[in-house]
């Protein structure tokens, strides 16, 4: 193999070679880890990490001109170079090297396409998931009804626009605050079991309830409160109809 004094140290995170770089050389890891990835469209995919005793670049020397992927050190890593006349050598010399050069890019090309595959697909998942995170957004925002998110001791999570208004302050104003804020005292023990049945259903549960807004209007609602889950925590989205519009 080639001379040790011939190699060369990369630190941490330094490139080796780039995508789109000249491909002239192979490399051979001495020491230390290197990772092996793709840029596509501003996101980083990981196609490999290798270690010692490995080679990279090998498409560089059989199929040029330029490089298809980018390679890093992982830690530092001690790699030698080699060009095509030093392959080409060491093929002559013991025939089974190149059967094993061979292989060994065969399988690290497949390994390669079914994880740009897999990133691919899951890149497509996770903008499908925004997209409905965005349509879900719009909808609670703009719906023609009050919505209220509710944690499980009764404080506001997340409230649409509707709702704000219904309660008469602004959203920012309502965060963090315990809904029981806007609950007479007569009607206070009838809330309290309402979000006690929504602990022990996994469906719906409506009742009807007289709010008291900032405004100082009584109003009476029907609340409609079911389970979603929110990050790391359980909150009741619930709709808040008042009930002298629905007359």
């Amino acid at each position: 193999m080639a001379n040790e004094s011939l190699g060369k140290t990369y630190p941490d995170g330094e490139i080796i070679f780039r995508q789109g770089d000249a491909a002239d050389c192979l490399y051979i890891i001495q020491s230390g880890h290197v990772v092996i990835y793709q840029e596509e469209g501003g996101t980083e995919v990981i196609l490999a990490e290798l270690g010692e005793g490995d080679t990279f670049g090998d498409m560089g020397v059989f199929m040029g001109p330029v490089r298809t992927e980018s390679a890093r050190a992982r830690g530092d890593a001690r790699v030698v170079t080699a060009d095509y006349r030093f392959v080409l050598k060491k093929f002559r010399d013991d025939p089974s090297y190149a059967f094993q050069v061979i292989e060994k890019m065969a399988r690290r090309d497949r390994a390669r396409k079914e994880l740009a595959d897999k990133a691919l697909e899951d890149e497509t998942l996770r903008r499908k998931d925004r997209a409905a995170q965005a349509r879900d957004a719009d909808y609670y925002d703009f719906a023609p009804v009050g919505a209220i998110d509710l944690d499980e001791e009764g404080v506001i999570r997340g409230i649409n626009l509707s709702g704000a208004a219904l309660l008469g302050s602004e959203r920012g104003e309502l965060l963090g605050l315990p809904f029981a804020t806007f609950v007479p005292p007569e009607n206070i023990e009838l809330y309290r079991k309402h979000l006690l049945a929504c602990k022990n259903a996994s469906e719906g549960v409506i009742t009807e309830l007289l709010l008291k807004t900032r405004k100082g209007n009584p109003t009476k609602v029907q609340f409609f409160s079911y389970p979603k889950q929110d990050q790391d925590r359980v909150v009741y989205r619930t709709l808040m109809t008042e009930l002298a519009s629905r007359q």
